[in-house]
C-alpha cells in the first residue's frame, strides 16, 4: 500500500468526510478516493462490533418521558 492509499484510509477511518479527504487527495470523483485509495483498516471490525456492543447513549430531553417509562 503506498503512501497516499495509507493517508487516504487514515482519513476516512478518523471520520474526515470524504469530499474533504477526496480535496485533500486531488481527485475528480468521490468514488476514485474510496474505490482505489482507501481500504478496510485492521481494527475496523472490532470498531463496528465495539459500537454495537456499546449501551444506547440517547437519554430522552428533560420533561419527556422515554416510551415505557411508567413513573
Amino acid at each position: 500500500m503506498t503512501f497516499g492509499h495509507c493517508y487516504a484510509t487514515w482519513l476516512v477511518s478518523e471520520g474526515v468526510p470524504v469530499n474533504v479527504v477526496q480535496a485533500v487527495m486531488g481527485h475528480e470523483q468521490a468514488s476514485t478516493t474510496l474505490n482505489r485509495y482507501t481500504h478496510v483498516a485492521a481494527d475496523s471490525h472490532a470498531r463496528v462490533r465495539a459500537a454495537l456492543n456499546a449501551p444506547a447513549a440517547y437519554s430522552p430531553p428533560a420533561g419527556v418521558r422515554a416510551a415505557g417509562d411508567d413513573r
